[in-house]
């Protein structure tokens, strides 16, 4: 079967897990499978150049540079002025449709799936349904809804009242109609059930798969080692976080922060009185892997609603239970006491009692932490790709 996957990121360019799973369910399709990738490229050589490479997978890779003010990957940086005319040309962009209906009459795919796209706007839908292609789309994020992707506003409260280039983003996404949406959380569906969208199509819950490798031996180092992976935005309360450790009363706690992103520069000006933080940017995974080893627990303190959370499999797969936020998607993949515990979004004083409970009780950690790694079975790669293919051929017949 040949496919064609859509993402507006790619190895090497990362932000976050979305991209990383696009490219192992590339690797492991391409074992069978005829794979094509169409992804964006961050810098602004030739935009209208079309690059093309085969991995060592076999997957082809066509990246390019969406006509606009800059690159999805160098959203974070820029300036809150020039954005809303980024969004206004990403509502529909076509030099994106030009580039991806020709790479489309070229490969000629049996079924397009769409991952995340913003950067490359809802065009690429467009060129896949003009050329009578099926396309199947898995929601990573709340793009088709909030241009932010998190639904919160500037001071990270609810958004209730949404700015008119919102609406028309609503307005536009309602247009979209793949033959199927694939949502990794029913909270997923059920939001986007709320906002009147894909009233007609075909929707199915399909928890990600994870690469996760053999697990890593677990190194005792004398500390209680709190780790935390995922993007550094206020969005994902990682100030809730570093609050709870600064208040919480224990010498021996480490704090371990990986990732990157906007908000980082406030984070670690809040941590800087604190010599138990630490920083380490975005790590390769064999550097992960190492505080995969040490670390007692995860944190998941997200103040928006998560869709879904690819870092809580990949904890669970090390043996790593976790604390998590009562928000969105969390609860689903989280059995409070038994495979980590869960609090309210934004409450620091839950979750340092969390924290004190675990370091001071480690009969029930290490319980949390054989049943997480028992939980993560339900996130098992090739049981994944197995209902994938089966999606692949019910869409193409």
């Amino acid at each position: 079967m040949k496919i064609c996957m859509i993402s507006n990121l790619y190895p090497p360019y990362v932000h976050g897990g979305a991209e990383l799973y696009v490219h192992h369910i590339a690797q492991r399709l391409s074992n069978v499978h005829d794979i094509s990738i169409i992804t964006t490229t961050p810098f602004h050589t030739n935009s209208s150049a079309t690059s093309e490479h085969e991995t060592p997978q076999r997957e082809r890779v066509y990246r390019f540079y969406p006509l606009n003010l800059y690159s999805s990957y160098h959203y974070s940086e820029k300036p809150l002025l020039v954005k809303p005319v980024w969004h206004a040309v990403d509502v529909w962009n076509p030099h994106t449709y030009a580039f991806v209906k020709d790479v489309l009459k070229r490969e000629r795919p049996d079924v397009v799936h769409v991952h995340n796209f913003k950067g490359l706007s809802a065009s690429v839908f467009s060129a896949a349904n003009d050329l009578h292609i099926p396309t199947v789309h898995t929601v990573h994020d709340y793009n088709l809804i909030c241009p932010k992707t998190t639904m919160l506003t500037r001071k990270n409260t609810s958004c209730v009242n949404p700015h008119s280039l919102c609406r028309l983003y609503r307005w536009i996404s309602k247009r979209i109609e793949p033959a199927l949406i694939i949502a990794p959380s029913n909270f997923v569906l059920n939001t986007l059930s709320s906002f009147g969208l894909f009233t007609t199509t075909k929707k199915m819950k399909l928890t990600l798969g994870i690469e996760g490798g053999d697990p890593v031996a677990k190194v005792n180092n004398g500390t209680f080692d709190i780790l935390y992976v995922g993007r550094l935005g206020k969005h994902k309360g990682v100030h809730v976080l570093i609050e709870s450790i600064k208040s919480l009363d224990l010498n021996s706690a480490r704090l371990h922060i990986v990732g990157q992103g906007s908000d980082v520069a406030s984070f670690k000006r809040a941590a800087r009185d604190d010599e138990r933080i630490s920083f380490y940017g975005f790590l390769a995974p064999e550097k992960l892997r190492q505080l995969y080893g040490i670390a007692d627990v995860g944190v998941v303190p997200s103040i928006y609603s998560e869709t879904f959370g690819l870092v809580i499999p990949e904890y669970f797969w090390q043996g790593i239970s976790v604390l998590g936020s009562r928000a969105g998607a969390i609860p689903e993949f989280i059995s409070d006491g038994y495979n980590g515990f869960l609090f309210p979004p934004g409450d620091v004083e839950a979750l340092t009692a969390l924290l004190e409970t675990l370091s001071s009780d480690p009969l029930l950690l290490n319980q949390l932490n054989d049943n997480a790694r028992k939980s993560a079975a339900m996130f098992d790669m090739s049981t994944h790709i197995r209902k994938l293919e089966a999606v692949y051929k019910r869409v193409s017949a």
